[in-house]
């Protein structure tokens, strides 16, 4: 493989977000979020790319980041980048629960992303690994919190069974995963959804919030366009990215992200639209915290 070293890249989301596709005829909302080939939300790489380049530290003009990350479009002669970014997977999102308001509610297939990119996570970087054992974990309608038995999660009911209280450490997540989100998943729980007739995905949209919006006048305070319809992300959701770094001028891979996680890790930075009110703040984890 061309490239020398990776970094997982978390991204939790602190107020709703919207990383939409447009307008789109003949769906439930007028502006959806985007949506992967299983119709689970994603962030595309291009989005979550651009969004790099775009909170680049100003403090810091001689950085190398976003000189590796290629040239601009439009500039002649083209530079490609010497970062890849893969696209942001969808890992746990918020569900509404009874017994503490909300829990991180996830799916099988939504694991085997993180187990995806942690596979390429060990294959480039040869001096670090990170263990992550699932194969106990992927098991279909499990709760942390539960005594087992029934659950109403987003209004839908689950027959759960209980998880182990140390499975954080038998499967490797409390490695794996920021430190904050850990906590998180301590405190209010977490439920394998099942994944029979796509349940667990029925359940997951159940979280998603529609906001209707209109434009006002400015003198009459009148609807001037609207009411239109926009997709989120409930706050506290979890994607799952991988950057992979190779050689750029003097700096080897191995530098290029150390540069990339100096420049990211535990920042807090905008993705997405209408961050004008009060929509798209995330918070990034690159740490090495992460290496076992």
């Amino acid at each position: 493989m061309l490239y020398e070293s990776a970094v997982l890249l978390f991204i939790r989301a602190l107020t709703p977000i919207h990383v939409g596709i447009g307008r789109m005829e003949g769906y439930h909302v007028d502006l959806p979020v985007q949506r992967d080939e299983f119709d689970y939300p994603v962030i595309w790489a291009s989005s979550l790319k651009g969004a790099i380049k775009a909170n680049i530290s100003s403090s810091k003009p001689s950085s190398i980041i976003k000189e590796s990350l290629g040239s601009e479009p439009g500039v002649v002669p083209t530079r490609p980048s010497s970062i890849s970014v893969l696209d942001a997977r969808l890992l746990l999102m918020p569900g509404r629960v009874l017994d503490s308001v909300w829990t991180y509610v996830t799916t099988t297939h939504l694991l085997t992303y993180l187990e995806r990119y942690v596979e390429v996570y060990n294959e480039v970087n040869k001096s670090s690994k990170l263990s992550l054992n699932l194969s106990e974990f992927k098991q279909l309608n499990k709760a942390l919190f539960s005594k087992g038995g029934k659950i109403l999660v987003n209004e839908v009911e689950i027959e759960t069974e209980k998880l182990q209280q140390d499975f954080l450490d038998k499967t490797g997540l409390r490695k794996a995963l920021p430190q904050e989100v850990v906590k998180n998943i301590e405190d209010k729980g977490l439920l394998i959804l099942p994944e029979v007739w796509n349940r667990g995905l029925g359940v997951i949209n159940r979280s998603m919030i529609v906001q209707y919006r209109v434009r006002l006048k400015t003198q009459e305070k009148t609807v001037d366009e609207g009411p239109w319809s926009e997709e989120y992300l409930p706050m506290e959701t979890l994607f799952v990215s991988l950057v992979l770094c190779r050689k750029f001028r003097e700096k080897s891979g191995s530098e290029l992200c150390g540069e990339f996680k100096n420049e990211f890790n535990n920042k807090s930075l905008y993705l997405g639209g209408r961050e004008t009110i009060g929509r798209g703040l995330v918070k990034f984890y690159t740490g090495d915290v992460f290496v076992k």
